[in-house]
């Protein structure tokens, strides 16, 4: 954590496949969200216009949310320029931070506007890659999501100054990131270049000395979830809590961002009682018509145990899809015509509705077949076509077509339409921020005052259109803040003459018309009207003129506090406006002698590390060796799961793995608790 005299600002970080699904997180609370842009993102699969980028610019700074763009796959030679040009673009439309993998972009001019982010793609597990990172502006890290809080703490005390960034839910790579090869090996499709076809989710055949000792998903591990160490991430320095699922629906968005939101809160109010200073990033009020419920979408089953130092159960080999809730077990099954009537006796506080999807694992076609697929365990479902009865624990309903499961089938629900139902309604989730109006009723109003300016305050004076000078004036001064101490402030003044003959308006007519809405999310919570309420006798339509002017022009004020945009057109010849992080450095070491060549693409990345010392190629011998054959490193070890740990007396030579029809060799590397899986 930072010195205890600054405030700690903390962000809940959620993905974001498109606008809709941006959309739902930071109405459900995300301090910022991280979304591709039109290319170069490390899920090719969600890529979004410079359109849609700058609509959800505008609603996260509504909150003082942030924007996180991902750049995050290598280049090629052809695409820097291209990725130059996109780089100013998302300067210009306000995007706050560029998430970033290829060294080649540290040598390119990048806008002081963005904050660079150090992806989870730079494998940075080192502290001396740490300071690498940290000398080239980067200001916030990514970390490898199987470090554990030993190894965070030790990262923030190595570089104080620098912003953690940890994965808290969502997906695990059972590989290190940014060095696993084996999609790229087996399907042309580089997780480098966002394409990761998913390899580690396939069955494969474990072999001891060539005979089979395991068979199934033997690397898909669970999904990860740390809402219980949220206090522990924070005191060990992380202030960035990351939601995996880039490629999720706006319901998984909504359901963990929310159920994150809440938590995370809870963690602050708690870390507070024990003075430790921090704080959210963002601003604004959550409200939800929905109770989060993270069993309730996508998850492979849970686990803390990579964050936690626990190699053990941490993964679900018998399938890597969303089985759901354990619901119950089949009484029995009978056809009736078209449908089929399906008795179930229910688990405990387990309900049923029409509509609702139901699972099972299906056993193994053939054990004995040569293809693994056959061999393992798969998903079936169905739908719950009418609910009959339910009477007490047992549930009898329809189901159309045949279903024929043996009595005791264990069934999950997948699909709760009566949950689901809840994100359907238009204000499922609302985010509002609130502000304060003071009107100032101020008599003989000199009309030649000026209007004033200075940071974040404004005046800005306007008449009626039918004033004269010559009769008494009144100046309705209306000043619009913030309520999250932040120093935003609009002030305008309307002059109105004051004539006996007409009735003032009352007090609450005036309060009535000040709370009114001008943008639907902001709302003012706190009116205040000091001086004569009977010098007041303007029209109603124009305290509405002024209500509304200076709203408006304070929700703009208060967007675009801290959001400078720098403007590619009028700006790029002033150098002051743009930096090359590279040239920060000013002793370039890189903290190894070499580097994968497959982890450089261009000719600018490759000039980079030899910059700083560091030559582009693996030599045959020794760990060079290993890295250059390696498609996959991983913390997770097959032979201490199925086998015998060499710390434990065991033998880690003559293991192999056949996945997707190819045979691979798994090394250890005992001394640091690494498994490597080698090309044959």
């Amino acid at each position: 954590m930072q010195s205890s005299q600054l405030t700690t600002k903390l962000e809940l970080l959620s993905p974001a496949r498109d606008l809709e699904c941006a959309t739902v997180a930071l109405k459900c609370g995300a301090d910022a969200i991280f979304i591709g842009g039109p290319s170069f993102g490390a899920r090719a699969a969600a890529t979004n216009s410079l359109e849609s980028l700058k609509d959800i610019v505008s609603l996260a700074h509504s909150f003082k949310a942030k924007v996180h763009v991902t750049v995050n796959t290598l280049l090629h030679d052809n695409e820097l320029l291209e990725a130059q040009d996109l780089i100013y673009k998302l300067s210009e439309i306000g995007v706050d931070v560029l998430i970033v993998q290829d060294l080649g972009i540290f040598k390119l001019k990048i806008p002081k506007n963005l904050e660079l982010h150090a992806s989870t793609q730079c494998c940075i597990d080192t502290v001396e890659k740490l300071k690498f990172y940290e000398k080239l502006g980067v200001k916030q890290v990514v970390m490898p999501r199987e470090f554990t809080l030993a190894q965070i703490k030790e990262f923030h005390e190595a570089c104080p100054n620098l912003k953690l960034e940890a994965f808290v839910m969502g997906a695990l790579c059972v590989g290190v990131s940014g060095i696993c090869h084996i999609s790229d090996l087996l399907k042309h499709r580089s997780a480098n270049r966002g394409e990761c076809a998913q390899i580690c989710r396939l069955p494969m055949q474990l072999f001891k000395d060539d005979q089979e000792i395991a068979v199934g998903h033997l690397l898909s591990l669970k999904d990860n979830n740390q809402e219980k160490h949220l206090q522990d991430l924070i005191k060990a320095g992380v202030s960035s809590f990351k939601l995996e699922g880039r490629l999720k629906d706006p319901l998984y968005v909504a359901n963990t961002t929310a159920y994150f939101n809440q938590k995370l809160d809870i963690a602050i109010k708690e870390l507070q009682k024990e003075g430790v200073n921090c704080a959210r990033l963002s601003v604004g009020k959550c409200s939800y018509n929905f109770t989060p419920d993270l069993n309730k979408t996508f998850n492979r089953v849970f686990t803390d145990g990579l964050l936690m130092g626990n190699k053990e159960n941490l993964v679900n080999d018998l399938t890597p899809k969303f089985l759901g809730v354990k619901t119950g077990k089949i009484i029995s099954c009978r056809r009736k015509g078209n449908l089929t009537i399906v008795a179930l006796k229910l688990f405990n506080r387990s309900s049923l509705n029409n509509g609702d999807g139901l699972t099972y694992l299906k056993a193994p076609v053939n054990k004995e077949s040569n293809l693994t697929s056959e061999r393992v365990h798969t998903v079936e479902g169905f739908r719950v076509n009418k609910v009959v009865q339910i009477k007490g624990n047992e549930a009898t309903f329809e189901v159309l077509g045949s279903l024929n499961l043996k009595p005791n089938t264990v069934v999950f629900k997948n699909v709760d339409v009566d949950f689901e139902s809840k994100f359907k309604q238009k204000d499922f989730a609302l985010r509002t921020v609130e502000y304060s109006l003071d009107l100032s009723i101020l008599e003989n109003f000199d009309k030649n005052l000026d209007n004033k300016t200075n940071d974040n305050k404004q005046n800005d004076v306007i008449f009626a259109d039918n004033f004269d000078k010559s009769k008494r004036s009144i100046a309705l001064v209306l000043k619009a803040q913030d309520n999250y101490n932040l120093g935003i402030t609009y002030t305008k003044t309307l002059v109105i003459n004051y004539s006996d003959e007409l009735k003032a308006i009352s007090k609450d007519k005036l309060e009535q018309t000040l709370v009114k809405k001008v943008d639907p999310l902001f709302v003012c919570s706190k009116t205040q009207i000091k001086g004569n309420l009977n010098k007041v006798t303007a029209p109603i339509s124009l305290i509405n003129t002024l209500r509304r002017e200076c709203v408006a022009q304070f929700i703009e004020c208060f967007k675009q506090s801290e959001n400078t945009k720098i403007s590619q057109d009028t700006e790029a010849s002033n150098q002051d406006n743009y930096l090359i992080p590279f040239k920060l450095v000013s002793e370039k070491t890189y903290p190894y002698p070499r580097v994968d060549s497959r982890l450089v693409l261009n000719t600018t990345s490759r000039q980079a590390y030899e910059e700083c010392g560091c030559s582009v190629g693996l030599d045959d011998t020794g760990l060079d060796k290993i890295i250059k054959d390696s498609v996959m490193t991983t913390k997770y070890c097959l032979i201490n799961q199925y086998g015998k740990c060499s710390k434990q007396g065991g033998k880690v030579t003559g293991f192999t793995l056949l996945v997707s029809g190819q045979k691979f060799k798994i090394l250890c590397d005992c001394k640091n608790c690494y498994m490597h899986v080698l090309k044959i």
